[in-house]
């Protein structure tokens, strides 16, 4: 039975050694999308529902490296985890560490720290927030400067046209800044170097960058940006996603999906396998018989975002995007 957190609101404690532990059970910490939960200053409203296993929040007074650095408050999961939503953290005015407070936004970190746009700040009760409506992997987050990393993005956004992929993006604040590195995965794990494209390394106004991915691979195909600075230190953009067929057919529905996933393709006496998993890497379902897999039971799934993988006996692979609600 899934543990549903209605309202959660722990007392805000400002000193650095604070801690909380939040398994429940052996389904461990489950977060109702569009539901507000406070946890010792950081607060968590999930648009997708949301389950914390063995997560360990810590608050550090060391603030994160950059030009300048961040606030003097970072909240530090034991281990990353995806999210989508409304991500915010209440601070001291004796932490902001030089920064000035109005101009702040929001800073996730997983392997490298990631400076948002658009932040809503209130310089009254020190708070800031941010509606991330990607998804992101982070184990950290704090606060800083827009300037703080080599690159701000306003936008990234990718678009199929005729079956290529068009990428684009743009930036409101460059310094010190290289090149534009445009990676593609199909499985969020494992990325390829597509391409780079040099930056402006210095800029006050909006620059647009565009890209094409000519040879996108059948399924669905995740991109991201690698923003590398002169120094060699570098932050990854948000993922956007792109499902295309290729020769082959593979279809889901309904999508998305409450209890049972039908899966259509053009040949099952092709298919190898199907495999569900989520975007952890988690696996769900695994099939080598082609007439057990036309249809999956996802009614005792939790809420989110999953992949199906179709392989075919040519080595070919279909990964598609499901939602379950």
């Amino acid at each position: 039975m899934k543990r549903y957190l209605l309202f959660c609101q722990l007392a805000l404690l400002y000193s650095f050694n604070a801690d909380a532990q939040f398994t429940v059970g052996s389904e461990g910490f489950f977060i109702k999308e569009n539901t507000d939960v406070y946890l010792d200053g950081l607060t968590l409203n999930p648009t997708i529902a949301l389950t914390l296993t063995n997560k360990t929040l810590t608050i550090s007074g060391t603030p994160l490296p950059g030009s300048p650095p961040s606030i003097a408050r970072v909240y530090n999961f034991n281990d990353a985890f995806n999210f989508v939503g409304r991500l915010g953290l209440f601070y001291l005015a004796s932490e902001l560490n030089g920064n000035v407070e109005a101009t702040l936004q929001v800073v996730h970190k997983d392997a490298v720290a990631v400076v948002t746009s658009g932040s809503v700040v209130n310089v009254t009760t020190h708070y800031i927030y941010n509606d991330l409506v990607g998804p992101v992997t982070f184990k950290s987050a704090t606060a800083a400067l827009p300037g703080a990393l080599p690159v701000t993005l306003i936008d990234f956004t990718a678009k199929k046209e005729d079956g290529v992929a068009q990428l684009s993006w743009s930036t409101s604040y460059e310094t010190n800044s290289d090149l534009f590195e445009i990676q593609r995965s199909t499985d969020t794990k494992n990325w390829l170097a597509l391409d780079q494209m040099p930056a402006w390394t210095e800029s006050r106004m909006t620059r647009r960058y565009d890209y094409t991915d000519n040879h996108p691979e059948a399924g669905t195909n995740f991109y991201r940006l690698k923003m590398v600075d002169k120094d060699g230190s570098f932050a990854l953009s948000k993922i956007r996603d792109l499902t295309f067929t290729k020769g082959v057919e593979t279809s889901l529905y309904p999508n998305p999906v409450l209890e049972k996933l039908k899966i259509k393709v053009d040949n099952w006496n092709d298919v190898a396998g199907i495999i569900l998993f989520n975007n952890q890497g988690k696996t769900f379902f695994e099939s080598a018989n082609a007439l057990s897999a036309r249809e999956i039971d996802m009614k005792d799934l939790p809420s989110g975002i999953y992949m199906v993988q179709v392989k075919r006996l040519n080595g070919s692979v279909n990964v598609i995007k499901v939602i379950k609600q």
